[in-house]
């Protein structure tokens, strides 16, 4: 049962410093409410369905990479670097998107491990998500001069 619940705690905090990531990386893109928005309950529904809502939530990440490539998004810490430090910062969006995807999949079902409950769990998931993000998008506004909102 020990284990189970560092398996559970660990999940729980490489998932919030990947949220953490997450949210300063669409921060620092100046992303679109709707981007938040749908970033939020992407996360909501994988923190209540688990890993079998990977297909919808890895959909969603390909999506927010190809809408900011189409649209040259070009976030504020490249500007002017060119493009192919641009296309690693595209790159770096997916691979961010993959690991918060995944990284909340995984801790689902560390959570459904130990004794919590689904209210329980999904509580837990969402609140460190959401907590992550939030904070990333607060430390892109505080500590990086002219970027974020």
């Amino acid at each position: 049962m020990l284990r189970r619940k560092q398996g559970s705690w660990f999940h729980l905090t490489a998932l919030f410093f990947v949220s953490i990531l997450v949210g300063w990386l669409l921060s620092d893109y100046n992303a679109h409410w709707i981007a938040w928005a749908g970033t939020t309950l992407i996360t909501l529904h994988l923190a209540l369905v688990g890993a079998d809502a990977v297909a919808v939530a890895v959909t969603w990440v390909v999506g927010v990479v190809w809408a900011g490539a189409i649209a040259y998004a070009w976030p504020e810490t490249v500007r002017g670097s060119g493009i192919a430090v641009w296309a690693g910062s595209l790159a770096l969006g997916w691979f961010l998107g993959l690991a918060l995807v995944l990284t909340l999949a995984f801790a689902r079902r560390a959570m459904a491990r130990i004794d919590t409950n689904q209210v329980q769990a999904f509580l837990v998931l969402a609140t460190v998500t959401g907590l992550g993000l939030k904070l990333g998008q607060i430390m892109n506004s505080s500590f990086l001069p002219g970027s974020g909102y």
